[in-house]
């Protein structure tokens, strides 16, 4: 049986379990505000025949459900820490801290009380839906039927371009190893939208490859956003009720677009830019000499990358050199005469994506209560649990990520 409270009545058990010696807990009164400390005082005083019982339900395994009625919450994450359980930082997602819970608490939405039986993650296999056959979208599928066996029950393709359609239906169904891979559907636009997961990969704009632009987002995202936002309408008109996966650029502002003009939930978003972030930076640690499995990005698929040569023996300079030529690095794909987008097709795209349906740890972008941040995360019972890493410099250098994302975001008025 699920266990559903508030906020004011979770912290007044909590309390109530630092003073009956049940936790490790450290005082944190001094952390609530004049407002928040008073409604926790009158829960202690309203709800404190009921905590007795939330501790046997505890002992139990049941879990523990936080509704959040603050606007902009996120939704559907996974509670692990006092300062993410108090909603006061968006970047305490991600750093370890100090004060960890007893056990998680699932923040969810009001509307979400009704259908609680519905949270956990829909068991393998899943059908998937591309929705674009570019060179993103093409190499993708590619990846997909060679590494979805496990989890993919079949992929859905649709392109305007009913050519290519069939070509990829025809070659990719013909890659074969004589085992089962999922089977590639032709689908028409109806059709597509009869899916668990609905991958966007279209791109109206690709940068040429003599450009000059630094960071070409503001002109894809003018025009990738409408077709998104169109091909959203479509889907929740038919019934559509499944993730959307955003491949496309700029991942992290599509994503924050399609969950505020969209009107999609925030949970029904994550956006794959990060992986190939991540990849180039490793490969470019291991040519430099200085790469650690300790190395971890975050951010954006671009500007505002965050670069971490190592979370236990942090190196600002290094990091700092890792992070610009991490972002440069598509320039040195483009000077050989190709567009880069094997990479970004497969460590963004098809590699995380296969991870994240099998609730493994991935790198993907989901929202943090202020904007869609990339990182290391794991879907686990329909909610988002966040990897952390101990690393105090870290909360500084994502917000300064948030504020530029969010500045590109408010120039979109200036595209329209």
């Amino acid at each position: 049986m699920e266990t559903i409270l508030t906020q004011d009545t979770l912290l007044a058990y909590l309390l109530w379990r630092r003073a009956q010696g049940f936790s490790t807990l450290p005082s944190f009164k001094h952390q609530l505000t004049p407002e928040l400390l008073s409604q926790v005082e009158n829960a202690a005083k309203d709800k404190a025949h009921l905590f007795p019982t939330l501790e046997k339900a505890l002992k139990k395994s049941a879990p523990f459900f936080l509704v959040c009625t603050e606007p902009g919450t996120p939704s559907r994450m996974i509670l692990e820490t006092l300062e993410e359980l108090l909603f006061e930082d968006s970047t305490a997602w991600y750093v370890a801290s100090n004060s960890p819970l007893d056990f998680p608490i699932h923040c969810i939405q009001e509307k979400d009380v009704p259908i609680l039986a519905t949270l956990t993650n829909k068991p393998a296999p899943f059908r998937l839906s591309i929705l674009g056959l570019g060179d993103v979208g093409g190499t993708l599928l590619m990846g997909l039927r060679l590494l979805g066996r496990d989890v993919l029950q079949e992929i859905k393709i649709f392109d305007l371009d009913e050519k290519k359609r069939r070509r990829y239906y025809l070659e990719i169904n013909e890659v074969s190893d004589g085992t089962p891979l999922p089977p590639v559907v032709e689908a028409s636009l109806e059709e597509v939208f009869d899916t668990d997961v609905l991958v966007f990969t279209v791109s109206v704009y690709i940068p040429p490859l003599d450009t000059t632009l630094k960071d070409v987002r503001l002109v894809q995202y003018d025009k990738n956003r409408r077709i998104l936002l169109d091909y959203a309408k479509k889907a929740e008109a038919a019934g559509f009720k499944g993730s959307y996966f955003i491949v496309s650029d700029p991942v992290d502002l599509l994503c924050m677009n399609l969950m505020e003009e969209g009107g999609i939930e925030s949970h029904r978003i994550r956006g794959f830019g990060l992986g190939v972030m991540e990849a180039r930076a490793r490969f470019i640690a291991m040519e430099k000499g200085v790469f650690t499995e300790k190395l971890r990005t975050f951010g954006p698929h671009g500007q505002g990358l965050v670069v971490i040569n190592d979370y236990e023996a942090y190196d600002m300079p290094l990091s700092q050199e890792l992070t610009h030529l991490t972002e440069r690095e598509n320039f040195r794909v483009r000077e050989t005469g190709f567009k880069p987008y094997i990479a970004p097709a497969l460590s963004s795209g098809a590699i995380s994506i296969v991870k994240a349906l099998k609730g493994e740890e991935h790198l993907s972008t989901f929202y943090n209560g202020r904007v869609f941040m990339g990182a290391r995360s794991t879907l686990e019972n329909g909610c988002t649990k966040v990897a952390k890493i101990p690393l105090q410099e870290l909360p500084t250098l994502l917000k300064a990520t948030e504020d530029l994302l969010l500045g590109f975001y408010a120039k979109k008025e200036d595209t329209e």
